[in-house]
């Protein structure tokens, strides 16, 4: 009898350590999705540890979140402005209203009427009703300056700068909702692609031109000694869809993935990123890879530290997000980064599940495009209405103020995609385990109360 009562003493221990070594795994498991409550604080700064982002607390967050596409780059497929797809960029717009004699401040009031309506405070409610806690905001180059030159509006004072002042109230309204920012450097300056999204159309002239690298140099270094220490700002995005040159023709349209193409690209990624751990050494810094992961090298070679890879995923076989996402979780495992898909959508409802349910069991940070489109777009968007359209070669200055005025606000007349919405609500807020949305983690005081009445069943084997 006293043996076996010492055997049940020693299981019962044994099964307790072994409770202790679960709990403390399934603690550690634990992860950060939904927006934090009572805004970002100092110790919600991001870096990355091992394959995660994980906060000053130690606590691993994944992010989930949306684009404000569309709102400081226009692109004509999805705004309210004249344009074929892929025939017209922002950059057209801006120079078909300064060929009919509208000054370079004029066109700075009719953008800044379009920004300032486009998304208001009542966006960054809708986000965080989703249980989001990231937006990803692209941007370009003539945010901040008035030329192809790079001379900055008020350079002598950038608190009074549009680009400036504009990211400060979208990092300050995500804040104090508790949510994240991914600055996204969409259009560089001579464009990093053939491609209109980056604001200009068929140049892809950066890598080729010091002055386009250096006035990119300069405002990357602006923008990480303006932002650094604040927590809001998940990352820097350095440039979006480096080398997007599919179905263009011209002298700078490398192939995507080609020698040619990567050189290049990792040669401004490089630079880029050295001119910003000069001024800031803490903040992620994310580079994309367009379109295989096999396109970014191993970051300990470069020097690169504090590393988030990223690739965006507009594929439509379930195959294919297989592929891309084994790639992205093998970088994550062999270079130690932390892994981000920056845009998708994959077309049928099918894919799209497939892909927001895959994401989440590889704890792969994600933003979807995008939030709100002025032009009927399908599941393209959360929002969506057929706005009037601007045309900038024949609009008058007023005509255009209106067209960009409070039409274009999310409140009047945009419709909800509710399709969107369900993926959202289903996806936003998990855990790796149970990608639905259910917590799975199971309770310290759950665990402890099992533990306690299995040990007294334990002992009672001997009575």
């Amino acid at each position: 009898m006293f043996k076996r009562k010492c055997l049940l003493e020693r299981i019962a221990i044994y099964f307790c350590i072994i409770a202790m070594i679960v709990l403390s795994i399934t603690v550690t498991l634990n992860c950060s999705y939904a927006a934090t409550s009572g805004g970002i604080q100092q110790n919600d700064f991001l870096k990355v540890v091992g394959s995660n982002l994980q906060n000053e607390r130690g606590e691993v967050v994944v992010l989930r979140g949306v684009n404000f596409g569309g709102w400081m780059i226009q692109e004509s497929w999805m705004c309210p402005v004249n344009g074929a797809d892929r025939q017209w960029a922002n950059l057209d717009s801006i120079n078909a209203m300064k060929n009919r004699g509208f000054s370079d401040e004029q066109i700075l009031e009719l953008f800044n009427t379009y920004e300032d309506n486009l998304i208001t405070e009542y966006d960054f409610d809708r986000v965080r009703e989703l249980g989001l806690n990231c937006i990803r905001i692209p941007f370009w180059y003539r945010n901040f300056m008035k030329d192809e030159n790079g001379t900055w509006w008020n350079a002598d004072n950038l608190n009074n700068n549009p680009g400036f002042k504009r990211l400060d109230w979208a990092i300050e309204q995500a804040g104090k909702r508790g949510m994240y920012v991914i600055l996204d450097l969409h259009g560089a300056p001579g464009g990093q692609n053939m491609d209109h999204s980056c604001g200009t159309l068929g140049k892809n002239e950066l890598y080729e031109s010091q002055k386009n690298r250096r006035i990119m140099e300069d405002l990357w270094v602006k923008i990480a000694t303006r932002y650094k220490g604040n927590p809001v700002v998940a990352a820097y995005d350095i440039m979006n869809e480096p080398q997007n040159n599919g179905g263009y023709r011209g002298p700078n349209s490398w192939a995507p993935g080609s020698p040619e193409a990567t050189s290049r690209t990792n040669s401004v990624y490089d630079q880029m990123i050295k001119a910003i751990r000069e001024v800031d050494p803490d903040h992620v810094i994310t580079v994309e890879a367009i379109w295989e992961m096999k396109a970014l090298p191993d970051p300990q070679t470069m020097g690169w530290t504090n590393m988030m890879y990223q690739m965006h995923l507009y594929d439509k076989s379930k195959i294919i997000i297989d592929y891309r996402i084994n790639e992205i979780v093998e970088v994550m495992n062999n270079y130690g980064v932390a892994g981000y898909v920056g845009e998708f959508n994959n077309d049928s409802y099918d894919c799209q599940d497939y892909a927001y349910q895959k994401y989440n069991a590889n704890g792969i940070s994600w933003t979807m495009w995008t939030y709100k489109t002025g032009k009927p777009q399908g599941n393209w968007a959360l929002y969506g209405a057929s706005k009037e359209i601007v045309q900038t070669q024949s609009d008058s200055f007023n005509e255009i103020k209106k067209k960009w005025g409070s039409q274009i606000q999310t409140i009047n007349g945009f419709s909800q995609n509710g399709t969107m919405v369900n993926w959202l609500s289903k996806y936003a807020i998990g855990t790796n385990e149970d990608p639905g949305g259910e917590e799975v983690l199971i309770s310290q005081e759950s665990l402890t109360s099992s533990i306690a009445y299995l040990t007294t069943a334990l002992f009672s084997l001997d009575k």
